[in-house]
Parts: structure tokens; sequence; C-alpha cells
């Protein structure tokens, strides 16, 4: 009963943040094993059949990604295989997911260490200089530089310089970025290159990453401002008519009107 009600809520959780279209339990196996809490309190991975694969027996872990999931023993985290066993000792205080064959580590202290990236080896790819460091996307990884954000390539040259406040994920060549301005300016979000230039000139008072080619964005004000979803070209294709609203996967969007939920195509329609 433990299990099974442990399992529930996992479901539920993911149920309130998928787009309604997709299989929640689906999601939850899309890499052939999903992190499961046993009646012994300690995390493993059950595949869909409810079978262990590996073993409940750490104190935390992440989902498998690019064949490796994050696993803490004590207070350090390492990599483990779809087999259960250790590909990266656990030796850090903090990892991210693998993600185009590098993982953000910090090997220091959790709360002023600083961050690289690592291989799939557990080699020091990009050197733990900066104040943390997110996955890559596009060859691009986020770090940040004291308070401020910037991207490096896998050869840890930081090719956008760390000015932003506040930056999402490349995807389709964009990747939304946030710089306060003058006091009372409410957007204050754009999309930049690769190279760091604008990618067109609209700002926005709150931009997402781009997913299947459109990209929520939230204009005029953070508090009260409407969702709606621009092209790679910056053209406004599904006016901001929501109050709340997800990426596109496979063609589907969720979206609040009025109060109510309802899936749209990447027209902007309505479908059932």
């Amino acid at each position: 009963m433990a299990r099974s009600y442990a399992f529930f809520i996992l479901l539920l959780g993911l149920s309130t943040i998928l787009p309604a279209e997709e299989n929640p339990e689906a999601h939850l196996f899309k890499n052939g094993a999903a992190p499961m809490k046993g009646e012994n309190g300690k995390w493993g991975f059950r595949s869909a059949d409810g079978s262990w694969l590996v073993e409940a027996k750490f104190t935390e872990v992440k989902t498998f990604s690019e064949e490796l999931a994050a696993v803490r023993e004590g207070n350090n985290w390492g990599y483990v295989g779809p087999d259960g066993g250790w590909k990266i000792p656990a030796r850090f205080s903090w990892v991210g997911d693998f993600t185009e064959g590098l993982a953000p580590a910090s090997e220091g202290d959790r709360l002023t260490g600083k961050f690289g990236y690592i291989d799939r080896q557990g080699r020091w790819a990009i050197s733990a200089d900066y104040d943390w460091a997110r996955p890559f996307q596009e060859g691009f990884g986020g770090v940040k530089d004291g308070s401020k954000w910037g991207f490096v390539d896998k050869k840890g040259k930081l090719v956008v310089d760390a000015d932003y406040d506040q930056i999402g994920s490349f995807s389709s060549g964009l990747a939304p970025v946030q710089k306060g301005g003058a006091p009372g300016e409410k957007e204050t979000w754009l999309y930049i290159k690769p190279d760091g230039s604008r990618a067109f000139e609209k700002k926005y008072a709150w931009a997402g990453t781009f997913s299947e080619g459109l990209a929520r964005v939230q204009m005029e004000d953070r508090i009260t401002g409407k969702f709606g979803y621009i092209d790679t070209k910056g053209a406004l294709v599904i006016q901001p008519n929501f109050e709340e609203a997800s990426d596109f996967r496979s063609g589907r969007a969720t979206v609040r009107l009025g109060g109510k939920t309802q899936t749209i195509d990447k027209k902007g329609n309505p479908v059932d």
C-alpha cells in the first residue's frame, strides 16, 4: 500500500505540470526507469511494470539522462548506470543532469563552492570557476558569475558575457534573457542569438524557452499580463489572451482562459 501511494503521488505531481494530452505515466518512464522511494525510506529506480531496476539504497536520486542518473549517497553525489553500478563515484557536493555529454557539478561547499562541468568519466571538462551552472542546450551552458548570468561553449569559452539577471536555455538558436532597466520599466526580457546579439527588438514582461518553434511570452506586466506565443522571428502567432500557458508538446499546449483550462493547437485553436 505504501508503495502504491508513493507512486500515485508522483504521478499526481506530474499531471499538474504536463499538458493534458500527455500521459503522465509515460512521461515518468520515458527513460526506461523512474525514481521511486522504497519502504525503507531510500530511493531507487523502478521499471514501468513495477520491478526494481536499481534497488532503493540512495538518499536522493534524479532521473536518468543519457544513460546516467545522479544519486546521492550520504552527503555526496555521483552517477549510476541502468544496472545500478557506479559510473562516476560519489564525490560531488552537487550535480545536475547530463546533456550533450556534460553535466554541471561542484565539489566545494554547498553554499560557497564553485561550479563547472564534468564529462561522462567524471573529469572536469570546464573548470569550476562559476557561482552556478546549468545543463547544456544546443551547445551552450548557462553560468553565473557573481550575480549575473552568461553562456559558455563546450570548450569553456564565455561566448555571452555574464551581464544578465536571469536567463533561459537556448532552443531553436535563441535564448530568453532578462536585464533590469530603468525604474518602472516592465518589459525587460528579450531574446539573444549565440553570439549575444539581439534576435529582434521586441521586449517582454517575461519570455520562455522555445519548444517546437514557439515560445510563451507575457506582455506588458509580469503580474497581470496575459500569455501568448511567438515564433523564432518574433512574430506573435497566438494572441496574448491566456492567464496561464504551458510549452507546446506534440503540437499541443495547455492554457487557462477565463478561469477554464483547455488544450490548444499551434494556431491557437481549441482542441478536444
